[in-house]
Order: structure tokens, then C-alpha cells, then sequence
């Protein structure tokens, strides 16, 4: 029998705000009935505040803030030996986008605690959070993806001039720069010429010291929600339709009131097929867990799939895709779908026990 589920927060990355609409959203759609609710706030320091037992509806994400003038290793052990009931039966659902949440650091620290928790593992959200190395894995794979390129900032400020030759030789224009590890479109800019290039790494290095440069793909992006863990199943695919934005930017993703949310998309019975096989084939051979958001390109001039990147725990705001496309789907709401991804994660801690961890 699960007794609490500990809902963490915000976090030190760039994604901060956007972890609280989700959180705010999760929590809002969990069985109060059912399950203590506790959420525990992570401020851009890293330290941590738990709140009260949660019993009524949050009306907006800044009710989750709290102050605290701890550091993080103080605040962590105070929730530990002060908050945290250990000897009850707990659960983790770590709603926080980003470095720090959805790269593995977290889910380590889950690990070490031995407590079930929603959402891939420690190796796949590292994976999936690096957009180069995922890039290289599902290449050597043979998955079909945009051309593309990885950049060391520490390569870069040696050889900036090579680096540059070599990135125009195999990439035409325009072409996209990312932070190899950021989400919601941070830090992405689109560069139609040698000199946008150069600003664009310049802003891609100051989130992360490595980065993304691929081709800009003439076509649309479908999104797939995933979920389960040794059977995967995709969702229908969606799509938002950017009005005013040269691609899907943060301030697009969240803010803006004319972005058309398709939940589901229109595409033929051949195109669905492929764009959901696709997606699972990509999340099971980066080994996610409960659910990611797999997005995928679908080029114009030939209609053919390009996996663009993996999400491992992607937004559950109000907007956002991985949560809606269930209700078309199979009529999964928010909060069935809540409890699936719940069972999938004491399935998951269940297995885990089954392994052997010493020779004795």
C-alpha cells in the first residue's frame, strides 16, 4: 500500500518555473483520498523546503515557493532525519525539467534512498537529457535523424576557425544550436549564416559547455507520448502550430496564447503508424521508463521521420502534450494517467528488487 508521494519542485535550472505549472498540475490531480501529498520545493540554490500535507487545490504555481536560508546539504538532511517518514510507504514523482531533475541526478539520490519513483531510470535520463550523446546513440542504432555535430567548448576555444569549417562543410543553412543538455527550448537559436553561427554558439555556451549545431528540418514536429516500461505504448501524435515564432521557442511553448495546441494531429493512418512506432523503438533503445515525450520530425519533401529529440520527464502543465494526448488516445485523463505512471513506478522498483547485489 503507497501511504505519500513526495512532488518535487523547481530546481536550479533554467526550467524552474515551468517545473512548478507542473507540479502544480500533478499535484492538483492526485487522489487526495487516496495518497498524503507532500510537496517539496527546490529553490535555484538547491535547497530543500517540504510543505504541509496538501488538502485542498493549488491556484497557482507560486504558492509552491518557499525561502529558506539553508544550503542545500543542510536543508537535504533536515528533510531527511526531520520530514521525510521513512518508515512508511513512499513514492517520488520529481517534476523538475531540466539539469538537476531530468538528467539523473535526482533519480541517483532516489536510487540511494531505495524508494520508488515516476520516470526513467539514472543512465537513460542522462542519456536523454545530453541531445549529442542521445543523437549518437540512436545513429549508431540507425535511426534516422538530422544531420548534425557536437561541439566541446573547450575543443571550440582552441580551434574555433576548424570547428566552424567543419560544421558548414557537412551542415547547410539555416541550422539550429542548442545546449546539449537544456530543455523548453532554452538557449536554442537558428542561424542562417556564418555570422549568426558564431552568436549562436556564443549563447548556446553560456547554458552548457557542450552543444547541438544541426539542420533546420523543412517540415513539422510531431510529438508522441510514451509510457510503460517493458512494453511501451505511444500515443497519438500532436503538435503545436507556432504563429509569430520561427520554431517552437520557450516563450512559444508556454506563454504565448496564439500557439495551437493539435492533440491530436492530422496525419494519415500510415504517417501515425509510423511516427508511434518510431517514438517506442526510440525509447526503448535509450531504456526510458514510465513515460518521456519522443519528438520527431516529419520532413516536407519526403515525408520521412526524424527523431529529434527524447524528454524523460516532459512538461505536465495545463498546455502541455505528453499528459493531453492520452484522452484521444484510449480516454486516459490526467489523473488515470497519474495512476498508471505510479504503478509503473513501484512495478519498476519491485523488478529492481528481484536483482542480485552480492555474492553471499
Amino acid at each position: 500500500m503507497l501511504d505519500n508521494i513526495y512532488v518535487l519542485c523547481g530546481g536550479i535550472s533554467a526550467e524552474h518555473e515551468i517545473s512548478l505549472m507542473s507540479a502544480m498540475n500533478i499535484i492538483n490531480n492526485l487522489d487526495k483520498s487516496k495518497y498524503n501529498i507532500y510537496p517539496v520545493y527546490i529553490d535555484k540554490k538547491g535547497a530543500w523546503v517540504e510543505h504541509d500535507k496538501i488538502e485542498k487545490r493549488i491556484e497557482k504555481p507560486e504558492e509552491l515557493i518557499s525561502k529558506t536560508e539553508m544550503k542545500p546539504a543542510e536543508s537535504i538532511g533536515k528533510f531527511l532525519y526531520g520530514n521525510y517518514r521513512v518508515d512508511e510507504n513512499n513514492l517520488f514523482i520529481p517534476s523538475i525539467h531540466g539539469t538537476y531533475g531530468e538528467d539523473g541526478i535526482i533519480q541517483g539520490f532516489l536510487e540511494v534512498l531505495d524508494v520508488p519513483y515516476v520516470g526513467s531510470g539514472v543512465l537513460a535520463s542522462a542519456a536523454c537529457m545530453d541531445k549529442v550523446f542521445t543523437n549518437q546513440i540512436l545513429e549508431q542504432s540507425g535511426m534516422a535523424q538530422a544531420k548534425y555535430m557536437g561541439i566541446i567548448q573547450q575543443d571550440y576555444l582552441v580551434k574555433s576557425d576548424e570547428i566552424i569549417q567543419k560544421i558548414e562543410a557537412k551542415i547547410d543553412y539555416p541550422m539550429f544550436v542548442k545546449p546539449a543538455n537544456a530543455g523548453s527550448s532554452v538557449g536554442v537559436t537558428k542561424a542562417d549564416n556564418k555570422e549568426e553561427l558564431l552568436k549562436s554558439i556564443d549563447t548556446a555556451f553560456r547554458f552548457d559547455k557542450k552543444i547541438l549545431v544541426e539542420e533546420a528540418i523543412i517540415g513539422r514536429e510531431l510529438e508522441v507520448s510514451v509510457i510503460g516500461n517493458d512494453f511501451p505504448v505511444a500515443s497519438l501524435p500532436g503538435e503545436h502550430v507556432v504563429d509569430g515564432h520561427e520554431f517552437f521557442d520557450y516563450e512559444s511553448k508556454y506563454f504565448d496564447r496564439t500557439t495551437v495546441i493539435k492533440a491530436p494531429t492530422e496525419v494519415t493512418p500510415e504517417q501515425e503508424d509510423e511516427v508511434r512506432r518510431t517514438a517506442v523503438k526510440a525509447y526503448e533503445l535509450m531504456g526510458c521508463k514510465g513515460i518521456a515525450r519522443v519528438d520527431i520530425f516529419m520532413r516536407d519533401s519526403d515525408k520521412k521521420m526524424l527523431v529529434n529529440e527524447i524528454n524523460t520527464f516532459p512538461g505536465m502543465t495545463g498546455t502541455s502534450l505528453a499528459p493531453l494526448l492520452w484522452k484521444p488516445t484510449d480516454d486516459t485523463d490526467f489523473s488515470s494517467l497519474l495512476e498508471k505512471l505510479i504503478a509503473f513506478a513501484l512495478e519498476e522498483y519491485k523488478e529492481k528488487k528481484k536483482t542480485q547485489r552480492s555474492v553471499d
